[in-house]
């Protein structure tokens, strides 16, 4: 009897409903409703739209931003693994938090479950994720960048030029921030192709200020 009890609950438990976050439904089928077709599509979707993401946020890994405050709220990202609304309020950089937590232990932790609970594979989990080391090493950039900024309120920042004609020519890259660069809101994770063609204007800009300067300067020595 108690036997036959403990199989009926067994039962009542494997038909329970269960919200599937891939494809955003109720479902009765346990762990099999992840080896179904559709789902593993649904999935596919889910885990491409999510790595879109995170691919623009691996940009600001590699090349960190300065944020500035009031646009601060406007970058924020929602880890579709830790149900968790990132936002980066009172974050020096874009993306400051998201890298953060992307890193975590917390994470990593909650990532293996997703995959286990829903599919995916456990052979990509550190594609879901920023590795310890790379965080270390955006850490030790963005505080070179604020040694730099700190330099820069020094008036120690920049190599430059001053001709006769008193023309100023800057060989850093010209203050981002002057270009409109950050004005762009880089916060809603942009594709990178617009990334790409702000950074084509401000070399533009550089190699023509580069000209411009050398060609003063000759003008200086021929008088």
């Amino acid at each position: 009897m108690n036997q036959k009890m403990k199989t009926n609950n067994e039962k009542k438990k494997n038909m329970e409903f269960e919200f599937c976050k891939a494809c955003n439904l109720n479902h009765d089928q346990g762990q099999n409703h992840k080896y179904f077709p559709n789902h593993k599509k649904s999935l596919s979707n889910f885990l491409s739209r999510f790595q879109t993401k995170l691919a623009d946020i691996r940009f600001f890994l590699k090349n960190p931003t300065i944020l500035r405050p009031e646009l601060a709220s406007r970058n924020r990202i929602w880890c579709i693994f830790c149900d968790f609304d990132i936002h980066e309020t009172g974050s020096s950089f874009a993306c400051a938090k998201a890298i953060s937590h992307l890193a975590s232990e917390e994470h990593l932790k909650k990532l293996k479950h997703f995959m286990w609970k829903y599919g995916g594979g456990m052979d990509r989990v550190d594609t879901f994720r920023i590795s310890e080391a790379d965080a270390a090493k955006w850490e030790k950039k963005c505080e070179a960048l604020r040694n730099d900024a700190s330099s820069y309120s020094d008036g120690s920042r920049g190599m430059q030029v001053r001709p006769s004609n008193g023309m100023s020519i800057r060989y850093p890259i010209q203050d981002s921030l002057q270009l409109g660069m950050l004005d762009h809101p880089c916060m809603v994770l942009y594709p990178l192709c617009l990334w790409a063609h702000v950074l084509l204007q401000v070399y533009a800009i550089q190699t023509i200020q580069r000209v411009i300067g050398i060609a003063n300067i000759l003008s200086l020595i021929t008088v």
